[in-house]
């Protein structure tokens, strides 16, 4: 038996396949599987303006959404609007066909420490619920989809002591005109 043989290759979007290897080349991957829950991601791709509040205070951003590693996974690069920026993060989205759920990675400038927990969720028709488990209280990203005018809400929540959901921010997402 070679080394790899038997091996098995997460294939992001698409779920578990088995990786094939003859004469030392892998095979190439698939493309993402075309379906309501990545069609739902695309409607994320673009550019963004990102108004609303953070901590009850106004702020805007920008932001670019992009399908990336191979159209595995949306990533909603975000950016402030100050200049020099002060606050810049990139959310990298996916749907797991196997477990039937999406994944999520915030990594943002404050490093690695926040980026150490990942969110699954799950969609009901517009509207993607993530949560982020972190040990001192979870995070819960309310993304939902409004195809007419074209925009997206997004509701961040902190989990409280007592099990309660508290804003943190609240954005609304409207292409530039």
């Amino acid at each position: 038996m070679t080394r790899v043989e038997g091996w098995r290759c997460r294939l992001g979007a698409v779920g578990i396949g088995l990786l094939v290897v003859a004469g030392g080349r892998a095979a190439p991957a698939a493309e993402p599987a075309t379906d309501s829950n990545n069609t739902f991601l695309d409607a994320l791709q673009g550019a963004w303006v990102m108004e609303g509040t953070l901590g009850g205070k106004p702020v805007r951003y920008r932001a670019e959404g992009q399908r990336v590693l191979q159209g595995g996974f949306l990533r909603l690069h975000m950016t402030d609007a100050d200049s020099p920026p002060k606050y810049e993060a990139e959310l990298y989205i996916g749907y797991d066909a196997v477990a039937e759920d999406y994944i999520a990675h915030w990594l943002d400038r404050f490093g690695a420490a926040g980026a150490r927990v990942v969110a699954t969720g799950k969609r009901r028709d517009d509207e993607l619920v993530l949560v982020f488990p972190y040990s001192e209280g979870a995070f819960r990203d309310t993304f939902t989809w409004h195809p007419d005018p074209h925009s997206w809400s997004l509701l961040l929540e902190s989990e409280r002591a007592d099990g309660t959901w508290a804003t943190f921010a609240n954005y609304t997402l409207t292409h530039p005109k």
